[in-house]
């Protein structure tokens, strides 16, 4: 706050009505960016959000219009950036889990906003995929967003690989992507995360029988819960058989079928 407010304001006599005027901006744009800031560190980060994405707009005009501004607007505009990208990814995820009505417009405007400020941010590739995914099933534009991500450090870009894959019924591939998948690093959320957003996924489009192979293997070889990949794997192999498909997925299912049932004896 000492930062980015005045502390001292001298008006000259002769141009009363202006120097008020201009110390009212600066005071009104400094408690702006503070009260994102404070809304940010009290977890409320799309109300962080809108203060700071609003004055991020305002301070730019102002940056480009004149030079020979007040300190503190250059400092608010040099750390704005960092804060949008934070809050963007935030306010995304939290309308992803609670699904708002019109939910996927407002996660477009948080997204866009990540890209245009940090157009290499990994986990704003991995929410745009999964936005084209869900907005329009545009499959193509949701791989290219995973193809962006992908890197050597965190491999939840092949969970979302895998998926795809799968999705469009290739499921030997995405059996291959996840066995990689399954050897690099994640955050410890990211197989729930998988998981939750597959039952979604199996929910609304219960055709989409070789998703049970997908929770299978992520339960089985991700999560080590061998009771909840039994019920998948055993699932999918009832629906696949019934449907004449996947027949090359089924068979790994019964392999992992019969390892399951002897880990459960011992």
């Amino acid at each position: 706050m000492r930062q980015v407010f005045p502390v001292q304001a001298l008006i000259p006599e002769s141009d009363e009505v202006m120097g008020f005027q201009v110390t009212k901006d600066i005071v009104g744009i400094a408690a702006r960016f503070t009260m994102g800031v404070a809304s940010f560190i009290s977890q409320d980060a799309i109300t962080a959000f809108d203060f700071h994405h609003s004055l991020w707009l305002e301070i730019k005009a102002l940056i480009e219009k004149d030079a020979d501004l007040y300190p503190g607007y250059k400092l608010i505009g040099n750390r704005l950036p960092n804060l949008l990208v934070l809050e963007g990814l935030l306010s995304a995820r939290f309308y992803f889990i609670t699904k708002r009505t019109n939910y996927l417009d407002d996660i477009a405007k948080y997204l866009d906003t990540v890209q245009e400020l940090d157009p290499r941010n990994y986990d704003g590739h991995l929410l745009k995929g999964i936005y084209y995914f869900l907005h329009d099933h545009n499959i193509d534009s949701a791989k290219e967003e995973i193809r962006k991500a992908k890197n050597d450090r965190n491999s939840a870009w092949q969970y979302s690989a895998a998926f795809l894959a799968a999705y469009e019924g290739d499921l030997e591939e995405a059996h291959k992507i996840y066995r990689r998948a399954f050897k690099g690093n994640v955050t410890p959320s990211t197989p729930l995360d998988v998981e939750i957003f597959i039952g979604d996924v199996l929910e609304a489009e219960p055709d989409k029988i070789q998703l049970w192979y997908c929770l299978g293997m992520i339960n089985y070889f991700c999560k080590g819960d061998i009771h909840a990949a039994k019920k998948d794997f055993l699932c999918f192999i009832e629906l696949a058989r019934k449907g004449g498909r996947f027949d090359t997925s089924v068979k790994f299912a019964q392999e992992y079928l019969s390892e399951i049932e002897v880990k459960m004896r011992n």
